[in-house]
C-alpha cells in the first residue's frame, strides 16, 4: 500500500514538473519573440556579436537555473503546486471542523481557528512529504518516469489533471460543508 501511495504522489509531482516546464517554455518563447527585435534593431554589430557569444556561454547556467531537478525554477514551482493541490483534500476536513466548532462554541478565536484548520492539514502532509521529498526520493522516481513511454505519460497527465480538479472540488465542498455544519447541524 505504501509503495503505491508513494508511486502515485511522485507521478503527480513529476507530471506537475513536466507541465510547469512546458508552460515555462511556452511563455519563454513568447517573451523571446517579443524581445527579439531589441538586439536585432537596437544593438550595434559589435555589441550584438558580444551579446550572442555571452548568450551561448551562459546557456548552461540558464538551463541549470530553470531545469535543475533539485534547485531549479521549475522544480520549485512543481513543489509549490504539488503541496497546493495535495492539501486541497484535507482542507475539506479542516473547513468542516471549523464549521462544527463555530456552531458548538460560537465565535472562535484566531488561534483556535488556525489550530482547527491547521492540524488536519499538517498531519496529512507528513506522509506526502515523506513519500516525495524525504531524502529527495522524487529524484529516483523522476529517473524511472523519464524512461516510461508516451502512453504512460499521457495516462498520468490525465490522472494529474483529475487530481488537481478533485483538489479544487474538495476544497469547495469543504467550504460548503463548513457552511452547512455551522448553520444546519
Amino acid at each position: 500500500m505504501k509503495h503505491s501511495f508513494e508511486y502515485f504522489l511522485n507521478a503527480i509531482h513529476y507530471c506537475l514538473w513536466l507541465g510547469d516546464m512546458k508552460f515555462g517554455d511556452f511563455v519563454g518563447a513568447i517573451v523571446n519573440k517579443l524581445l527579439s527585435p531589441i538586439p536585432k534593431y537596437l544593438f550595434t554589430k559589435e555589441y550584438k556579436k558580444k551579446y550572442e557569444e555571452r548568450l551561448i556561454r551562459e546557456r548552461k547556467s540558464i538551463d541549470s537555473f530553470f531545469y535543475d531537478k533539485e534547485t531549479g525554477y521549475h522544480i520549485g514551482w512543481a513543489n509549490h503546486w504539488f503541496g497546493f493541490f495535495y492539501l486541497g483534500y484535507p482542507c475539506f476536513l479542516s473547513f468542516v471542523l471549523v464549521g462544527l466548532a463555530d456552531k458548538k462554541f460560537g465565535d472562535l478565536s484566531t488561534f483556535v481557528f488556525f489550530l482547527l484548520f491547521g492540524i488536519p492539514i499538517g498531519l496529512s502532509y507528513i506522509p506526502a512529504y515523506r513519500a516525495v521529498f524525504t531524502k529527495d526520493r522524487y529524484l529516483t522516481y523522476f529517473r524511472d518516469f523519464a524512461t516510461k513511454g508516451t502512453l504512460w505519460h499521457r495516462k498520468w497527465k490525465w490522472i494529474t489533471i483529475a487530481f488537481c480538479i478533485g483538489s479544487i472540488v474538495m476544497t469547495l465542498m469543504g467550504i460548503i460543508g463548513m457552511y452547512i455544519a455551522n448553520h444546519y447541524s
